[in-house]
């Protein structure tokens, strides 16, 4: 695991708490931070604390660019919050690759940010991607990749 002290130790209390915590440590994927911002990890790493957000998404091609693999369905990642403390630990319940415009008012409502509709999901999330886009040297679209990620928090 490559985090913080804090964000190690949460994981070890997580796996102290398991009958088999072999096959949580095989499983594990991740430390990360949603937004692009101290502000933005901060509320994002809080609405999926509470349960309100329990979806995110990320272009493919900044997968490809980083030459990450995909989480996969039972992954389980470290949500830390802005300043890198960790916050909770979730698992991966579905990975689908999506055009962007192909996201439906559903995965909006459960991305669980700003008002949960899909016409702000699509508003945000549209200037949000054209940024990476532009950083990746790549064009916007209606058709870029996205991977959509559902998941909930398994601790604490």
């Amino acid at each position: 695991m490559q985090s913080g002290k804090d964000s190690r130790d949460l994981w070890r209390q997580y796996l102290d708490s398991l009958s088999d915590p072999a096959d949580a440590e095989g499983r594990f994927y991740e430390t990360f931070r949603i937004g692009d911002s101290v502000e933005s990890a901060d509320a994002g790493a809080a609405l999926i604390r509470d349960g309100t957000k329990t979806a995110t998404s990320a272009l493919l091609w900044q997968y490809h660019a980083d030459d990450q693999s995909l989480p996969r369905e039972g992954s389980l990642s470290v949500v830390e919050n802005g300043c890198g403390e960790p916050v909770c630990i979730v698992e991966t319940l579905q990975v689908e690759i999506r055009r962007f415009a192909a996201v439906d008012a559903g995965f909006a409502r459960d991305y669980g940010e700003w008002d949960r509709t899909l016409e702000t999901w699509r508003s945000k999330c549209w200037a949000y991607y054209s940024a990476r886009c532009r950083e990746l040297d790549r064009e916007p679209s209606q058709d870029m990749p996205l991977v959509c990620e559902r998941f909930r928090v398994v601790y604490p």
